[in-house]
């Protein structure tokens, strides 16, 4: 079995840099199992062959005519039909992020033979059910995050790295500090106030909220991830903690000044229940933070997502992506209790920041 050290390696080896990420490592470490499988497949990779061309590249095969014999005269609209076909195709091309994949998934959607009753209440458990259903068709299994939210790491490397990530180039951190860094600015809040990271994953936004002067409470459905924003906190000195719990379960019974869900809620089947959840366990006036979450007008109200890279997701790892309307996303939050202070989008296809806070009268 390779390990993320391999991958790693083997990047810097052969293309000359890191992975573009986490997601990108795991692909290897599911599709490889000896390191000469992976290095044969980084070597077959276009950019590979960009650094390292032949004598005779001009006879090579352009790119694009690579993607149109994968094609081969199908449509560019993923059907139910051809979902592992889209699978294993995407993944002969390398990892999600890298140019072959990116060139191949252009232009592509999905349309789901499971019939959705967009006229339906979008709260209702009958639009619910139907929605589940889209997921079933695209994911092929049942719905367990307990189970399939689980990301899997080298432990050692994230505690002692510079950052979290431990993996992104510095202009993909980047992208998530001015994230995180926007929300807090755009909501206000004093120093020392308490703020509860939901889904808090690697951490990153709990480190920037204490290196802003505020304390942070880390909170994660994996007990990895607990463990290194703990181990963390406790080599840099910050101000957080990290417990594991879910969208449905908060653990102990603190108030929080603010709750932070960033790039996470879209993995909520249902977000008005988590917000609703956090809702009580605000104090007065408390703050509610989304940051780095999907808006679109893929369904008229919410639903799973059909991009690509969604579809590519849902299907290979059973992770639940969802995205919503704006109009949806402010009827759900305001349902649950807040008034939107500040909504707008950022750059990105999930950059929006919404600030909302909790509101005296339900």
């Amino acid at each position: 079995m390779i390990s993320r050290g391999d991958v790693v390696e083997a990047y810097q080896k052969l293309l000359h840099r890191l992975p573009e990420s986490e997601d990108v490592i795991r692909h290897h470490l599911s599709l490889h199992q000896e390191v000469a499988a992976l290095e044969q497949s980084l070597k077959a990779s276009p950019e590979y062959n960009a650094l390292n061309p032949p004598e005779k590249a001009r006879r090579s095969t352009p790119f694009s005519s690579v993607i149109a014999s994968l094609l081969n005269g199908k449509s560019k609209t993923i059907t139910a039909a051809e979902l592992d076909w889209f699978i294993s195709e995407s993944d002969k091309l390398g990892p999600p992020a890298t140019p072959p994949v990116e060139e191949f998934w252009k232009g592509m959607t999905y349309s789901p033979t499971t019939k959705v009753n967009q006229d339906l209440d979008p709260f209702s458990e009958e639009y619910v059910a139907q929605q589940i259903a889209v997921y079933h068709e695209i994911s092929g299994r049942e719905i367990d995050q307990g189970k399939n939210e689980l990301t899997d790491f080298d432990l050692e490397v994230h505690v002692a790295a510079a950052n979290p990530y431990a993996h992104h180039a510095p202009h993909g951190v980047a992208v998530h500090i001015g994230r995180v860094a926007r929300a807090i600015e755009y909501s206000g809040l004093g120093i020392d106030a308490h703020v509860l990271d939901m889904g808090c994953g690697w951490g990153t936004s709990t480190e920037l909220m204490a290196f802003s002067g505020l304390r942070a409470t880390g909170l994660d459905i994996n007990p990895k991830f607990v463990e290194l924003v703990n181990r963390r906190a406790a080599r840099l000195g910050h101000k957080v903690d990290a417990v594991v719990g879910s969208f449905e379960s908060i653990p102990g019974d603190t108030l929080y000044d603010a709750v932070l869900y960033y790039e996470c809620l879209h993995h909520a089947i249902k977000p008005w229940e988590t917000l609703s959840l956090v809702h009580s366990r605000l104090k007065p006036g408390g703050k509610l933070l989304l940051a780095g979450e999907p808006i679109n007008d893929i369904w008229k109200h919410w639903g799973l997502r059909t991009d690509p890279l969604s579809v590519y997701c849902i299907r290979k790892y059973g992770w639940f992506e969802s995205g919503w309307s704006a109009r949806f996303l402010t009827a759900c939050v305001e349902r649950c209790g807040f008034k939107v202070t500040h909504f707008g989008a950022e750059a990105g296809a999930i950059g929006w920041i919404m600030v909302a806070e909790k509101a005296t009268q339900r």
